[in-house]
């Protein structure tokens, strides 16, 4: 039996050959699998992330990392950052900016849904 291991900024179900393995949170969490190659994914909702193929085998743990879309954080800040200064100043061209901003996000729940997440294998 092998070990993969996955470090999770976000919480979602992992599946390994489109089989659940179990919830994740914001955790570390670790499975054991059979030898053998798999097809692990995650899903949260209707979105869900790539799907990666590992090798498992009895002699090393694979670690994988699970975050959200690239720059959620950045966007999430600016977005505040624009209302706050839409209800401090009055000015339209505030919330016109976070209006465009917030198409980011918007792509990866609609049409991005298979990259909302992004699990990457970590090489030691």
């Amino acid at each position: 039996m092998g070990k993969i291991k996955i470090e999770s900024t976000v919480g979602a179900k992992i599946y390994a050959n489109e089989k659940e393995l179990g919830l994740i949170k914001r955790e570390d969490k670790e499975y054991e699998l059979e030898n053998g190659k798999y097809e692990i994914y995650a899903k949260a909702s209707w979105c869900g992330s790539q799907k990666i193929n590992i090798n498992v085998t009895d002699d090393k743990t694979v670690t994988l990392t699970l975050n959200s879309f690239k720059y959620e954080g950045i966007i999430r800040t600016v977005m505040m950052l624009l209302v706050a200064l839409f209800m401090f100043s009055k000015s339209l061209i505030f919330l016109i900016l976070a209006g465009v901003i917030i198409l980011y996000p918007l792509y990866y729940i609609s049409f991005g849904k298979d990259n909302y997440l992004e699990l990457t294998e970590r090489i030691n």
